[in-house]
C-alpha cells in the first residue's frame, strides 16, 4: 500500500545572473531588481546573485561567476533556474549563449528570462535537441 508523500515540494531556487562591463551600476541594479521581483512573484527562493564584471563580462570563456553559479546549482537540492533579465545578459553571441545555457542544463537547471522565456517551452528560446545531443552548438 502506498502512503502519500508527507514532504512538501521543495521551492524553486532562482540563481540570478548578469554581466556588466561598465563602471556605472544603475542599469545593472535595475536588471537585478527586475529578476528579484520576477522570482518573488512566482514564489521562488533567491539562492544568490552572480555578476561577471569588466572583461569577464565580455568573453564567454572567462565567466568566473557563471562557473560559480553552475557549481552552486549542482549542489542545490530541488528545482533550480538561472534567472536573467534577457537572453543577451548571458551572451550577445547565440552560439556562446547556447553553450552557457547547456552548462546550466548539465548542472540540473534551466534558464528563464524576466520576459517569460525559458528553455523548457517550445518557441521560448529552447535549447535545441541537437545541441543537447552533441553537448555543444
Amino acid at each position: 500500500m502506498e502512503t502519500p508523500d508527507t514532504h512538501p515540494p521543495r521551492p524553486t531556487l532562482a540563481f540570478i545572473y548578469d554581466r556588466h562591463a561598465v563602471l556605472t551600476t544603475a542599469a545593472l541594479d535595475e536588471r537585478i531588481a527586475r529578476c528579484r521581483r520576477y522570482a518573488a512573484e512566482r514564489g521562488w527562493v533567491v539562492a544568490g546573485e552572480w555578476v561577471d564584471r569588466g572583461d569577464q563580462a565580455l568573453c564567454a570563456w572567462q565567466r568566473a561567476q557563471w562557473q560559480m553559479l553552475t557549481y552552486a546549482m549542482r549542489q542545490a537540492a530541488g528545482p533550480a533556474v538561472c534567472l536573467v533579465d534577457t537572453w543577451d545578459r548571458i551572451s550577445w553571441d547565440r552560439a556562446d549563449r547556447a553553450t552557457l545555457r547547456l552548462s546550466v542544463h548539465r548542472a540540473g537547471g534551466h534558464c528563464v528570462t524576466t520576459g517569460g522565456e525559458n528553455d523548457l517551452e517550445p518557441g521560448h528560446g529552447r535549447i535545441s535537441a541537437a545541441v543537447l545531443r552533441r553537448g555543444r552548438p
